[in-house]
This record gives structure tokens, sequence and C-alpha cells, in this order.
């Protein structure tokens, strides 16, 4: 589902999955997208429009422009609505590989609109970014997760798959690969373990393999179908619960949270409550599938409703007997989706004023404690481009009276609606802004003016001059990625400085080698005159010569060699080197 900027919510209906045991009939075109509108403010939507309809197996939407994208695996569409009577009547193909037509279970879906104004999919190797006019740009990413996706206050991606309840990228995935003869990690990080423990409210026999899974009260003990996840970014809940993962499990008819914390650069989680769960039933076909946040702050959660959610492929003779025995194929096209609430609030009524608001209204939506809110403005001012709000957006991005979120957002709109000169003046103040996730994210939008081809002297000592400055993890780890784009003296040297002022922080030095591509060698010569990176600079040290070695580059490999033969070398660095 997805909520619009007018308060409608547009649901997407996989009415063709499993309608039987044997999966008969599954790639008939019964799939629709519907458009939910509560047409007398109490609260309940009454009102059901087919936007669209005859789709087979559909899988996500997202509304962006003037359209909706839809998949529908191995196709990609942006369809259109141009007469305004609420059907689409255009439809334009622009991927024929998203996903595939064999598995449903494992296939792409998600397209969320990240705060980097890239929209990424779960289960997928392409991301889109939106260039007006229906028109998209794609690049390769790498691949997260199974089903669902979400973002954080600062727009880190957060996912799992079946078993694995909850990964993030440590590492924005497009440093990833920057360095072919170094695979930096940092994606599809684990921040709880597999199988997580789990405390159904009810027994749960009717999951696929009860014969290894379930205990003798009949339960399962541990998450097997973990899905759409959610980071909660509302103001309605108690405040300890924002930044916190809401994890569904459709097998254990539950919802969990899960408490994430941060500490030196690394986020991990565990469970919220031992022994229960944030939401539980009692009804078998109670099946959470996905999570999301809502415009006024709620919890708002897609219920499959369903007996049998296991897909054919996979069910094994032990679910079988239970789904002939006990009819769990009964019961189709029941699914629905709750609003979860802190008790007394009143009914829901999204009055936020965003589908007619001006640009500058759409500014200040960014300061909204809901992260609904801001993500939505942003996307509406990224898509419209209109020049009206940049010199609002730009004093935003620099006042430091206003909320941090707001001025994060402020920068990162700016940066999808214009990649020209004009924002160079708000890069350089944010860049001193006193918020890490301020300055970081302004380190890694000046990347356009660290660039050769179109440095900036000014905004690239700038940036180096934070090496020394700023200690905030966050900020070194921007840092670490962002100043090897600059290839230049003076910023590796700003990287081996930074190797021996960090420490052993989490990813610096896999941020550090993906972007010191054919430059090793001399990074590995400046890392040994520092004659200080003893106890910090061992795993940069492998992780550059590695990437020397593997390139094949004899001339830089005879270097390494004699480098870690010279007695004169400090012997963490010949150890390091040698290893």
């Amino acid at each position: 589902m997805q909520i619009a900027p007018d308060g409608k919510i547009w649901v997407l209906e996989m009415r063709g999955y499993m309608p039987n045991a044997n999966a008969d009939g599954e790639r008939e075109p019964v799939g629709i997208v519907a458009v939910l509108t509560d047409t007398d403010g109490d609260g309940r939507y009454d009102h059901r429009q087919v936007f669209a309809d005859k789709l087979v197996m559909p899988r996500a939407i997202s509304l962006i422009g003037d359209g909706l994208l839809v998949a529908e695996p191995p196709r990609l569409w942006f369809m259109r609505d141009t007469n305004n009577d609420g059907v689409a009547d255009e439809k334009t193909e622009l991927a024929n590989d998203y996903g595939n037509t064999t598995n449903p279970e494992h296939n792409a879906n998600g397209l969320m609109w990240a705060m980097d104004n890239w929209i990424y999919s779960a289960n997928h190797t392409v991301r889109l970014r939106y260039e007006g006019d229906g028109k998209f740009k794609r690049e390769n990413t790498v691949t997260r997760g199974q089903w669902g996706i979400s973002q954080d206050d600062t727009g880190r991606l957060f996912y799992n798959s079946n078993s694995d309840p909850l990964r993030h990228d440590a590492i924005p995935s497009a440093y990833l690969r920057r360095n072919p003869n170094f695979a930096a990690t940092g994606a599809n990080v684990q921040l709880v373990p597999g199988r997580l423990p789990i405390w159904p409210a009810r027994i749960t026999p009717g999951v696929n393999r009860g014969y290894q899974t379930l205990n003798d009260a009949f339960k399962i003990t541990s998450m097997t179908a973990a899905s759409g996840p959610v980071v909660y970014r509302g103001s309605l809940f108690p405040a300890e619960f924002r930044g916190d993962a809401f994890v569904p499990e459709p097998s254990g008819n539950l919802i969990k949270r899960i408490k994430l914390t941060e500490k030196d650069g690394a986020l991990t989680g565990a469970n919220a409550y031992e022994g229960t769960e944030f939401m539980t039933a009692t009804d078998e076909r109670f099946r959470p599938v996905n999570l999301f946040n809502g415009p006024d702050g709620a919890l708002y959660v897609v219920d499959f409703y369903r007996g049998i959610i296991q897909h054919r492929i996979y069910v094994t003779s032990f679910l079988r007997k239970q789904i002939d025995e006990r009819g769990l194929a009964k019961g189709i096209g029941l699914g629905r989706i709750w609003r979860i609430v802190p008790e007394g609030t009143p009914p829901a009524k999204f009055n936020v004023g965003l589908a007619k608001a001006s640009p500058l209204e759409l500014v200040e939506k960014l300061s909204d404690p809901n992260g609904w809110v801001r993500d939505t403005a942003q996307r509406l001012l990224v898509e419209r481009r209109d020049p009206a709000a940049a010199g609002a957006l730009r004093s935003l991005a620099l006042d430091g009276k206003r909320p941090a979120l707001a001025r994060l957002h402020a920068l990162w709109t700016l940066d999808g609606m214009t990649a020209g000169t004009e924002n160079r003046a708000t890069i350089l103040g944010a860049l001193s802004d006193s918020d890490p996730k301020i300055a970081a994210a302004a380190v890694r939008v000046s990347e356009r003016f660290l660039k050769p081809a179109n440095v900036d002297p000014e905004i690239l000592e700038r940036v180096i001059s934070l090496v020394k400055t700023r200690s905030e993890p966050a900020v070194r780890l921007q840092l670490a990625l962002s100043l090897g784009e600059a290839r230049s003296r003076a910023a590796d040297a700003a990287l081996a400085e930074l190797v021996v002022l960090a420490g052993r922080q989490p990813y610096l030095a896999d941020a550090i080698v993906s972007g010191l591509a054919t430059r090793e060698v001399s990074f590995i010569e400046t890392l040994i005159a520092t004659g200080k990176a003893e106890s910090n600079g061992k795993e940069t040290m492998i992780f550059a010569t590695s990437a020397v070695l593997k390139r094949g580059d004899a001339p830089g490999m005879n270097i390494a060699l004699e480098l870690a033969a010279k007695p004169a070398t400090p012997e963490w660095a010949r150890t390091a080197m040698l290893a």
C-alpha cells in the first residue's frame, strides 16, 4: 500500500497468489490496483476505485510524478490516468527484467523512494531515479532482502529475508563496487541473529516445516517468514519507539519490535521484549506482510489474511496435510489494513495539506515530526523541480534553529532538484553544521565538486579540513567514502591521516580502499610514511595490498614486495602486507 499526498490509500491486490493448495490459476490476470477513499471523514475508508486491473501476480506500487510505478514481473510499468476518471489509460513499459515469473517467494519488489532520491527495490539489482515527465534513469546496485524495504531518518536502507529478520546498508551501495579489485563490505549487514526467537499468542501447527520448528506446545519458536519491515519514524508513539524496527512474522501471526542501538558508528538490534511481542493474534489467518509509517504517525499494517501463505514450490507434505485437514485454503480475498495507535487516539484524518501545497508550504513540511510527511514533501519538491522552492530550501538547510532532520531533508531535496553550482554556497555552509548527520550529508552531496573533472578547490579544502576537526563516526565514515572521489594527492594524504585518527572504526578501511582504484601503491607508501598507523592501519594495509595483487599490477606488486622486505618499513606494515 501507499498513502497518497491527498490522503487516499493506494492498494495492490495480488489476488492470484495461491488460490488453492495447488496454485491452480495462479497466472490468471486477476491482480488489481485499487484506490481507497474516506468520503465522510470518519477515519474509515468507505469507497474503492479500481485504477488498474488484469494484472498477473503484481508485486509493488509507487506513486511517482503524475503516475504510478507498477511491478508485474518481469515487467515494470509506469501507468497514468490522462483523462482524470480515476482509471489508468496509459501504460508504459520501463523494464522487462524486473524479477521473474517462476518464484513468487523470491522476486523483485519494494520500489521505495529513499532520501537520496533513488528508488530502491528488495530482491533486485537495479535502482531507479525519476527524471521527470515519466522518464527514469536506471543504475546497477546490490541485491538486498527478500520482501519489503524501509529507511531510517538518515536514509539508511533496511530489509530482511524469511529467517533473517533485519539487515541494513552500513555503507551506501553506490560505493561498494567502484574498486574492481576490492569488494567492500557494508551492504547486507546483519543486525539481529537469524531465526530470532518469537512468542506467538496461539499454537501454530500450519507452518511449513513444523516437524523441525514447533516446540512441545505446538508453537513456532523462531522467525521463518519475516517480511516487509519498517523503521518507525512517527511522533504518535511514545518517544522510545522512534527509530526502532517493526518486522511482521505472518507464520507466527505476529509483529515483532526490534530495538536498534547505535554505538561508535555500528548499529545493533535486539528483541524489544522477552516472552511476548509488540502485536500478536489468536486468529490463525492474521498474516501481516507489510508495515508502513503514516502521515498521522500511526503504524499501518497490510494483513494478507489467508490460511495459506507458503507458495506451492515449497509446501512440504507436513504443511499440505495441515492445509487439507483444517481447510486453510478457504477464505480468500479478505485482506485488510490495520491502523495501530496509542489508546485514545482520534480517528485518522490525513489533513496534512500536501496534495495542493505550494512550493513554500512543502518546504515547511520538511520540518514535520512525522517521517512520512517529510519524505512525501521531499519527493513532491524533487518531482516538480519548481525553482520557487530553491531559495527557501537553501535557507532551511543552513538555519541552525530548525530541526536537524529538516535541514537534512533540505540538503537532499536540493540535491535532487538541481545538479549545478547553484548549491555550492549551501554545501559549504552545511559542511560546518554542528550536527554530524548534516555534516556527513553535506560531504556526500559535495562529491560532484570533488571529482577531478569538476573540482572546486575551496570545497575540496573544506572537506579535507574535516578530517582533523570532526571526530563523529558518521562524518568520518563519509569522509572515507567521499575523499576517494577526489583522486588527488591531497585527498589521499587526508585519507591516510584519517586512518591514523579514526582508529578501528567499523567499515572505515572498506570505505577508504573502495575509493583507491589504481592508487593503492601510492597510498600504501603514504600510510607507511605517516609512521603512526601501527594500531589503526593494519586492516587498511591488508585491503590495499590485496587489491594490488588482485589487479595483477606487476610494477605495483614489485614496489609492495620491496616495501614489505625493507627493514626500514615498520613491522606492523610489513606484517599486514605479507598477510
